[in-house]
């Protein structure tokens, strides 16, 4: 499993979830690969996500939110595409990707196959320079 760049959020403290993830958000400039929920499915595609992160240097990361609702409050609060935010909000989505503005840029939803291909994909669309 590829974990060295992911930041894994706690299941048993809510608040600290939250205060991981708005710190990832907010003060550092990476282009956030964020998955949502557990299982075995969710733990491949965090790993699959983090091979693809690159070298240390690379401004990629992977957060785990293993509770969407420990996190919700900071997700309410997310720029970009409406549509996006409204799949990551009902629970319809494996993940998403945040550009180094902080916008929601892509979105991997619950049908879709997360394979390499896809996983590349989504993290160029939070590269892009728009």
């Amino acid at each position: 499993m590829e974990f060295r760049k992911t930041t894994v959020l706690p299941l048993d403290d809510a608040q600290e979830a939250r205060k991981l993830l708005r710190k990832l958000i907010d003060d550092e400039p990476y282009v956030l690969f964020v998955v949502l929920g557990e299982g075995p499915s969710r733990e491949q595609l965090v790993s699959k996500a983090g091979k693809f992160a690159g070298l240390d240097s690379d401004l990629k990361w992977v957060v785990w939110a293993r509770s969407l609702e420990h996190v919700r409050p900071e997700l309410e609060k997310l720029k970009g595409d409406i549509q996006f935010k409204n799949k990551v909000l009902t629970s319809g989505t494996q993940a998403f990707v945040l550009s180094f503005a902080d916008e929601l840029r892509d979105v991997i939803e619950q049908n879709e196959t997360a394979n390499n291909v896809r996983v590349v994909r989504a993290y160029l669309n939070g590269q892009k320079i728009l």
